[in-house]
């Protein structure tokens, strides 16, 4: 397969260019403009490193069903016995969630929107029913969780107010 890099004179455009440089000039440039029409792709391409390679025409879907489990299983013990795998699962998580989701309430009523704001951080504070971590550590591990198992379950489950 040649790429664009590929394309160079052939003793035949060199004798012509002896006799006319613009001619071998056009012919070349002719030959380049034909290899960047095509569609090059390495991965369909048949060789020694393809030897062996072997894909399926099943859907992602069936594939994850037969698969999925034991690549989260493998997934999973990367990040914990692999220190390079857990620290891009880190630097995952540090990116896509960043500083959090800070919403803020935005009714056009400063005052409905001061007693919003101010439930939403009360409850964000306490929203681990384990009491661990607030909104911000639960949206991390739901992230990390994305991330190293391929899935999260997140539940909102009521609780009796302690003192009441």
């Amino acid at each position: 397969m040649k790429k664009s890099a590929d394309v160079r004179m052939t003793p035949l455009d060199k004798a012509i260019g002896v006799f006319s440089p613009t001619t071998a000039a056009k012919r070349l440039a002719a030959r380049a403009s034909l290899v960047h029409q095509q569609r090059l792709y390495e991965g369909a391409s048949r060789g020694r490193q393809t030897d062996g390679w072997r894909s399926s025409s099943t859907a992602a879907d069936s594939e994850i069903a037969a698969a999925g489990p034991l690549l989260r299983d493998r997934s999973r013990d990367l990040v914990r016995n692999n220190a390079l795998a857990a620290q891009a699962v880190q630097v995952l998580v540090n990116n896509i969630v960043g500083t959090g989701i800070r919403p803020r309430a935005a009714s056009g009523n400063k005052s409905l929107n001061k007693k919003v704001d101010k439930l939403w951080a009360e409850w964000s504070r306490h929203c681990d029913a384990h009491g661990h971590t607030d909104f911000h550590g639960v949206l991390s591990l739901a992230v990390r969780e994305m991330i190293e198992g391929g899935e999260v379950l997140g539940l909102k489950r009521p609780r009796r107010r302690s003192g009441s």
